[in-house]
This record gives structure tokens, sequence and C-alpha cells, in this order.
């Protein structure tokens, strides 16, 4: 890869059901191209990392804090680190967006192995365990 390229030089991830990854780091950023597909319901998570999202596609309600609200196209959101955010996609038109992140979470990097911490909480509120 050199230093311009394209998305498609990046393979795709389904990382939960529904919502497919794509991710393109440097040494102190990160930049994710997110597809949620098919109703994504994404539960109450937190993560270290700073997030901003623009929205390119379709429509989600989100929550950051105590702030909840429908985004659409050209909606940007702000999520501090350990912000408490969740997300639910609002039709079935897919839903596409962008999100920077800083630092740069490690456990998206294809073949990191380390933990997770919000996938985790992401997949107990799926299947209706608790976050710890």
């Amino acid at each position: 890869m050199g230093q311009i390229t394209t998305w498609d030089e990046f393979p795709t991830v389904e990382y939960v059901p529904g919502v497919f990854r794509q991710t393109v780091s440097g040494e102190k950023t990160m930049l994710t191209r997110i597809v949620y597909r098919g109703g994504v319901v994404i539960p109450d998570h937190v993560h270290p990392a700073e997030q901003l999202m623009l929205i390119e596609r379709g429509r989600l309600w989100a929550r950051v804090g105590d702030e909840e609200a429908e985004v659409g196209p050209g909606s940007l959101l702000v999520i501090p680190s350990d912000y408490v955010h969740a997300f639910r996609q609002l039709s079935d038109e897919d839903v596409v967006f962008y999100e920077a992140f800083a630092p740069i979470r490690l456990e998206y990097l294809i073949g990191y192995k380390g933990p997770d911490k919000s996938l985790v909480m992401i997949r107990e509120g799926l299947t209706g365990n608790p976050p710890r």
C-alpha cells in the first residue's frame, strides 16, 4: 500500500452481525469506513479512544452521553474518550459512515489478538447479557 490509496485496497471485516468495517491506520490516528446492514443495533459501550463520526448515507438513532438524536448524511458526532454511546439503524437502507480514532484502536487492525472491551460489551448487549 502506498501513501495514496483507495478503500479497495483494504479488506472488509464483518465485526459483529451486519456491521462491516474497513480500517486504515497511521501511527497516531485511525480511520474506518463502516456499513450497517440489516437493522443493526449497537448497545451502550465505551472505549478509551476519542471518536469522530461523519455520516455519509442512511439514518441512525444515536446516543452520546445524555444526548440523543436522529442523524443522517452530513451529521457529525464527537464522542469523547470513555463516553457511553449507542446506535440503531432506522431503515432498511444501508448506513455508511466514517470514524476517526485517536489513539488508534489496535483491536481494529487485522490479525491483532489483544482484547477489545467494547466488542465484549456490544456482544453481551446483543445477547441480552448485561455488560460488566
